[in-house]
């Protein structure tokens, strides 16, 4: 069965939550527009039958992730536009030191979308989770690079204001809190990263 396009991007929160979305949805942000505007761009998505898709098979002991790879497009797969490479990563629960992920490879180049696909208990939300950093998980081979960064070695908040973390796929709405001051706490977050000065509602 076909999977639906990922139409909406969300704004990264300023931290992330100590518990994640059972239900949730692994969002790359790639590009921020200019710093009076909260809108989000991104490459235009090619057809679905162009995208990756990474195959999670039952991650028992005897069980591993495989990738079919879509066709090559080499004005896309260079280094320059590499965006996440993911090299054996072997991953096991933080207290009973059970091994969930093993030896997962994984690469993704700007402009690229990858649906990971599994059974429930395949390990899908695990590999989100370890990539954002859940506290539930250890990391004990292997290495995550992400956007050049070493992404291990990023705090929870510092990969959310790199672009990536995990929201709800439906978001739900607060009563007595307008969406605007989401989006100001998430802009302004992003601008402290970069040095810049915070503004204010009217500024933005």
């Amino acid at each position: 069965m076909a999977l639906p396009l990922l139409c909406s991007l969300h704004t990264p929160p300023p931290s992330l939550p100590s518990s994640f979305p059972s239900s949730s949805s692994l969002h790359l942000l790639l590009k921020f527009s200019p710093p009076n505007s909260f809108k989000f761009t991104l490459p235009a998505l090619r057809p679905y039958s162009n995208h990756h898709r990474l195959s999670l098979s039952s991650l028992t002991a005897s069980a591993s992730l495989s990738v079919v790879d879509s066709p090559k497009s080499s004005h896309i797969q260079n280094e320059k536009n590499l965006l996440l490479e993911v090299k054996g990563l072997i991953t096991v629960i933080f207290e009973s030191k059970q091994q969930i992920l093993k030896g997962v490879n994984l690469i993704i180049y700007k402009g690229e979308v990858h649906a990971i696909m599994g059974k429930n208990g395949s390990g899908k939300s695990t590999l989100a989770k370890v990539l954002v950093g859940h506290p539930d998980y250890e990391v004990t081979r292997g290495s995550v690079v992400f956007k050049g960064e070493n992404l291990v070695e990023m705090e929870p908040e510092e990969r959310s204001l790199a672009g990536l973390f995990m929201s709800f796929q439906s978001p739900f709405a607060i009563l007595g809190v307008n969406n605007i001051d989401f989006l100001n706490m998430a802009y302004n977050a992003q601008r402290r990263k970069l040095g810049l000065p915070k503004l204010g509602p009217i500024e933005v």
